[in-house]
């Protein structure tokens, strides 16, 4: 009879056990709720400055292709006006002015006599940026300047990088 009692404790025992473990799991724990909030909006802040990351990697690298052309002062007072030079095509801009005229390299460089006609040799000088590839458009260019009486400079050019003309 004794052992049969201590049986029934026994099982009980482990029933009341099991149903406490149980209910102690659904409980809610307001610290751990309080973590589990935190830890989401710590994703969500990463995500979006991961977001914003990689857009500030993209203006980068946008800006590292390019070369910022800071002219020299002319004692003549003539204003700079830069000529990039690769192998088809030409660009020629002024300070100042965000637009580009772009023109096609022919024989004898034909299309930058036309863009020369933009310019003025009384007013205007040139400042050449040849690319490796356009080393024969950029004697044929300096010959038409120098005929026109332009002053002009020079210097060498990476193949992939955007030229600007700033102040």
């Amino acid at each position: 009879m004794i052992t049969t009692v201590t049986g029934v404790l026994i099982i009980v025992m482990l029933m009341l056990s099991l149903e406490v473990a149980s209910r102690a799991e659904r409980a809610t724990d307001p610290v751990r709720d309080n973590l589990q909030r935190e830890l989401q909006q710590a994703r969500k802040k990463f995500a979006e400055n991961t977001e914003l990351l990689h857009q500030r990697q993209v203006e980068v690298s946008a800006l590292a292709n390019r070369v910022f052309v800071l002219p020299k002062p002319d004692p003549s007072g003539k204003q700079p006006v830069l000529v990039v030079l690769s192998t088809a095509k030409g660009f020629l801009t002024r300070v100042g002015q965000t637009n580009v005229t772009e023109f096609a390299l022919g024989r004898g460089g034909a299309g930058f006599e036309k863009a020369l006609a933009l310019c003025d040799a009384n007013r205007d000088r040139l400042v050449f940026y040849v690319r490796p590839s356009g080393i024969e458009q950029f004697q044929n260019c300096r010959k038409l300047a120098e005929q026109q009486h332009f002053l002009f400079g020079y210097d060498a050019a990476e193949e992939d990088a955007q030229y600007l003309l700033t102040q």
